[in-house]
């Protein structure tokens, strides 16, 4: 019998089984029209055009499991809920959706009318930024009252919540210029959103730091999640530099612009500057596993893809904010980094799906 036919599964396994991580393939896919568009080539909109569609594919193809194990399988929903790595991996679906409003926002006249796409990178940015929230709280409740969270449990899967609430004021921003009668709310969102995500990383990181210097690595299978570390400071400068677009054409609170801008300028390339070593640092702990222990394919994988796409864009942005010949240097490296793992994990990924080992229960 062929491993084909051994592997083959229904709609309904595959839902039962759909690991909450799944939509991370989303995040890395989606984040490379963001990354690549500080390259001044005319190459750059169409490769961006076939990311954001072939990212908008693959959301459209998991979102019916991933709604239907809610409904069918909802004993499933609630051990991943209660399991201390799966749970921090549900807010990847809603943070697919707000990076997907920022392809719509950076590439406005690709597929609509600007106004189209604007008032779609509206809607799609209030249902993430909600189902953000609403899993935080699901989420953070859940682990406060679980009883078998241990230290060896923590690792960098566990950024995914303040990650995902630092992404907020990233199109929050920039659709509080575009829509200035919703600004008022729209901005206090983005504010809370930072709020929450800056003290949760900060939180969050004093604890999966903790137990990465007093406890062994964690198995190779998370050895792509500490990746996720460059994410958040990443996601802090182009937060900022955010800010200072906003501030540019909207005046709120009575922030002086130029006041906040030499301030905002240095903490863009301070917050660079920790995504950048922390890329450093995740080469050397993932060489590490290559040469000590082995490597093989998991669905983590795709924690090597958004944070590098990430520090990408946060690289562009510390580029073109300050000028500096070699963070131009540093964004190109970074850019064909990304370019070059997106595809291996995909093959990877591919592989998997055809021989059904992505399918089969996580834990």
């Amino acid at each position: 019998m062929s491993t084909a036919t051994t592997n083959k599964h229904s709609f309904n396994e595959i839902a039962q089984h759909f690991s909450p991580a799944w939509f991370a393939a989303v995040m890395g896919t989606a984040v490379i029209p963001l990354a690549i568009s500080f390259i001044p080539a005319g190459i750059v909109r169409p490769v961006a055009g076939a990311f954001t569609v072939i990212a908008a594919a693959m959301f459209l193809v998991m979102l019916p499991p991933w709604l239907w194990r809610f409904i069918r399988f909802p004993a499933a929903v609630r051990n991943d809920l209660n399991h201390p790595v799966a749970a921090n991996f549900f807010p990847t679906m809603p943070i697919s959706l707000i990076i997907l409003a920022l392809d719509l926002l950076r590439y406005p006249d690709l597929f609509f009318a600007p106004s189209v796409s604007q008032q779609i990178a509206l809607w799609l940015w209030l249902i993430g930024a909600t189902a953000i929230f609403g899993m935080g709280f699901v989420i953070l409740e859940r682990i406060y009252r679980h009883a078998g969270i241990k230290l060896s449990h923590a690792n960098f899967g566990w950024y995914i919540p303040p990650v995902s609430k630092l992404l907020i004021p990233v199109a929050g921003l920039e659709l509080a210029h575009i829509f200035p009668a919703q600004a008022d709310w729209v901005f206090g969102l983005c504010m809370a959103g930072l709020g929450v995500g800056f003290f949760l990383f900060l939180f969050v990181g004093a604890a999966v730091y903790h137990r990465y210097i007093f406890e062994e690595l964690p198995m190779s299978r998370f050895a792509a999640t500490f990746f996720i570390g460059i994410a958040p400071p990443a996601i802090l400068a182009v937060d900022l530099a955010k800010l200072l677009q906003l501030f540019e054409h909207m005046p709120l609170l009575g922030i002086s612009l130029q006041a906040f801008a030499p301030l905002a300028k240095l903490g863009i390339l301070m917050t660079w500057g920790f995504a950048a070593w922390w890329f450093v640092m995740a080469l050397l702990v993932v060489s590490h596993y290559i040469r000590q222990q082995n490597l093989p394919y998991a669905l983590s994988w795709w924690a090597f893809t958004f944070p590098s796409g990430a520090l990408g864009v946060a690289s562009g942005v510390a580029w073109r904010t300050s000028g500096f010949a070699f963070l131009q240097a540093v964004y190109y490296g970074v850019v064909l980094f990304l370019l070059v793992v997106w595809g291996l994990v995909l093959l990877r990924t591919l592989r998997g799906v055809i021989s059904g080992q992505v399918f089969a229960p996580a834990h």
